[in-house]
């Protein structure tokens, strides 16, 4: 028998305390309910948990920007329903001008109607917002930069590849123009004699030119007619008389009419003349545009079409003939809405401009058949537009739903691997934790016995 070394009670507390150990981390994974609370609980196990944490972490977010996209196409189609309700009600006034039942003052109640509903379009499109930023005015559109002074681009579909489109210009648009001859402003020395009373014609609008009226009161008449039917009266020589139409195209008319010997002493004569659509020719090929591209002309508008869906609308101001313009389309422009835990897991949503001039409705104006005719052709291709955003706008709408879904999926699985990773099985450590407890308790009589086994030597030494 030894006293220098108690081999037993060695043995005893080594198991102690290894006991103790186990009851340490028991308690702790009790306490916590994690059974990884160290990475020397297992390494690879808090590597792969920690990654899990931030893709988790990272959906939760995508779910928000997901949500925040949707708000942001909701703002932007009631802004456009509301455009559509205004259209909808121009439609109605322009229906009701293509009326010859209607007088000239009737008609011009229509048309104050017409240019305020014209107005709240554009205000709409300025003031709709979305955390300060504006969505309809075009600062979220695609862009498309030109690099010739007189073309600018309206429209671009979705599914317009990025690239560089060319085209050469070969004859501007014009307005129409008509200037008449010198006026004998001897006939008017005594103011428009009975002869010359009668009416006055402009685009269709009529106005009376009464006796003993000077020639600046004609003049003034001119004006007025010429004002009403989106026309232009130069007065920078007042020797003779020269009108424009504001539009560009063929459908763009001067039409003078009335009594011919007021027209004779004005200069002018009974004659209608039309300015033209601007003529251009497309480069096919690569890189520009593909070789089943069509296009048709609206005045200074040209809009190209081409196979899957292909579409580019843009305007050719006065000036350019015979140049040959580029348009460089981008992806830039776009908002981006992430809707993923790592880069480049975004969609990109183009919300295009929607103003009065996308709409091709500047200068609308119903105070004539013709000019009301052919408003409502132009409030239809107008609501047709919309309607395509419209469409647009839900298809995102749609895409973001099911983003969102497919987030909150992802997320929900990911949350369950990591708890098969983290998460303790309490009735599991429970049953662990009373085994290290009880051979915690029995290590620790154990060790008080393996203590007390020296003193058998005093026993010897009696």
């Amino acid at each position: 028998m030894k006293i220098n070394t108690n081999i037993s009670a060695i043995i005893s507390n080594k198991e102690l305390n290894k006991t103790q150990g186990n009851l340490r981390k028991s308690l702790e994974r009790l306490s916590s309910g994690y059974k990884l609370n160290h990475a020397k609980d297992d390494t690879a196990g808090i590597a792969i948990s920690n990654r899990i944490k931030s893709q988790i972490r990272g959906l939760d977010k995508a779910g928000q920007n997901a949500s925040d996209g949707m708000s942001v196409l909701d703002t932007a189609e009631g802004a456009l329903d509301a455009i559509h309700q205004i259209l909808q009600r121009m439609n109605e006034l322009a229906v009701q001008a293509a009326n010859d039942t209607n007088t000239n003052t009737d008609r011009a109640a229509i048309q104050s109607e017409i240019n305020a509903l014209s107005k709240e379009i554009d205000r709409v499109s300025k003031d709709t917002e979305f955390n300060m930023q504006n969505l309809l005015d075009g600062n979220l559109s695609r862009r498309a930069y030109s690099d010739t002074d007189g073309v600018s681009v309206s429209y671009m579909s979705t599914d317009m590849p990025v690239g560089k489109y060319q085209f050469s210009v070969t004859e501007d648009p014009k307005h129409a123009e008509y200037t008449g001859g010198a006026i004998d402003t001897g006939a008017f020395a005594a103011g428009v004699t009975e002869e010359m009373a009668g009416v006055i014609t402009i685009n269709d609008y009529t106005l009376n030119v009464p006796k003993g009226a000077t020639l600046d009161e004609v003049k003034n008449i001119i004006q007025e007619a010429a004002n009403n039917t989106n026309a232009l009266l130069d007065v920078s020589d007042p020797s003779k008389i020269s009108i424009s139409s504001k539009a560009y195209g063929d459908n763009a008319t001067v039409k003078i009419g009335g009594n011919e010997n007021l027209l004779a002493a004005l200069g002018m004569s009974a004659t209608e003349v039309s300015g033209s659509d601007v003529k251009v020719n497309l480069v096919t090929g690569e890189p520009s545009f593909d070789e089943s591209a069509t296009y048709t002309t609206d005045g200074n508008l040209v809009n190209v079409k081409a196979k899957n869906g292909f579409e580019l609308r843009f305007f050719v101001e006065g000036g350019t003939e015979s140049s040959t313009a580029t348009l460089d389309v981008t992806n830039y422009g776009m908002m981006s809405v992430h809707v993923g835990a790592n880069e480049n897991q975004e969609i990109m949503v183009d919300l295009p401009e929607v103003t009065t001039k996308t709409l091709g409705l500047e200068n609308l104006n119903v105070m004539t058949f013709a000019l009301a005719s052919d408003g409502i052709n132009k409030i239809g291709q107008a609501l047709d537009f919309v309607s395509l955003t419209r469409s647009r706008l839900g298809a995102y709408q749609n895409r973001m739903e099911y983003s969102k879904s497919n987030i909150d999926v992802s997320s929900e699985n990911l949350t369950s691997a990591l708890s098969v990773i983290m998460d303790v099985d309490m009735a599991e450590e429970m049953t662990e934790y009373t085994q290290q407890n009880i051979l915690s308790q029995a290590g620790i009589s154990m060790l008080s016995q393996a203590n007390e086994r020296p003193e058998n030597v005093l026993q010897l030494l009696q």
